[in-house]
């Protein structure tokens, strides 16, 4: 299958190219998996918590498949239950990749937070969150998180 692109150009300042995000593989499209948004910025290290049901969405388990786990200062795990390239996604099994996006959040919160890695060669996503202070330092955060296919 060939990809579809939209160019536009701009007299003068240059042109862009589109291309639709389905097109990328034609296996899958772009399809949103999971997002969360982290709520507790501190919750009991070692104990997961459910985000909030209002703000947080799974593929195949609804918000009750995700999780987060406070694993240190600054380190969180999260996890979505039954959305990771697997043989559990629907139509099979996907293998590893995916793409994340994590940030701060909060009103005034000037916290950064970033992905440190993610995984999905299992049936679960999972990723780990750091997040630090406008001086560097670590910090505990509220954070949203998206993955998507």
């Amino acid at each position: 299958m060939k990809a579809v692109l939209l160019t536009v150009c701009l007299l003068g300042l240059g042109c862009l190219v589109f291309v639709a995000p389905s097109q990328a593989d034609p296996g899958r499209g772009a399809v949103i998996l999971c997002y969360i948004w982290a709520h507790n910025p501190s919750p009991t290290i070692g104990v997961p918590y459910t985000p909030s049901s209002t703000y947080s969405y799974n593929e195949q388990t609804r918000a009750a498949g995700n999780s987060v786990t406070k694993i240190a200062l600054v380190t969180y795990s999260v996890t979505c239950r039954g959305v990771g390239g697997g043989s559990t996604v629907s139509g099979g099994s996907w293998g590893s990749g995916g793409h994340v996006q994590v940030s701060a959040y909060g009103s005034g919160n000037p916290n950064q937070c970033h992905v440190g890695g993610w995984g999905t060669g299992g049936s679960d996503f999972t990723a780990s969150v750091y997040c630090f202070d406008p001086n560097g330092r670590p910090a505990d955060s509220r954070f949203d998180l998206l993955f998507l296919w």
